[in-house]
């Protein structure tokens, strides 16, 4: 059963490089991450919360909150399936 803490071990075991790949070293896999994917994981990582990560990239992409809420809860749905 996967609990909170299993999630952001999973998260943290996610490493990115200056390129925008994500390294997950639990399982050798790599992902590329686009800039507003790259801001999520890292918010992600720090633990903050799904509205802060949404109102730092409508400030950071200058985008409407409707088109960022849409990407995160996307990216969101991806990193639930590649850490399961």
């Amino acid at each position: 059963m996967e609990t909170p803490a299993t999630r952001i071990s999973h998260l943290k075991a996610l490493v990115l490089n200056a390129d925008g790949h994500a390294f997950d070293t639990r399982t050798g896999r790599s992902y590329r991450l686009n800039p507003p994917a790259q801001v999520t994981l890292l918010m992600m990582q720090d633990g903050k919360s799904r509205p802060a990560i949404i109102a730092a990239l409508v400030a950071l992409c200058e985008q409407p909150s409707a088109v960022v809420e849409s990407g995160v809860d996307g990216f969101y749905k991806q990193m639930a399936s590649y850490l399961s």
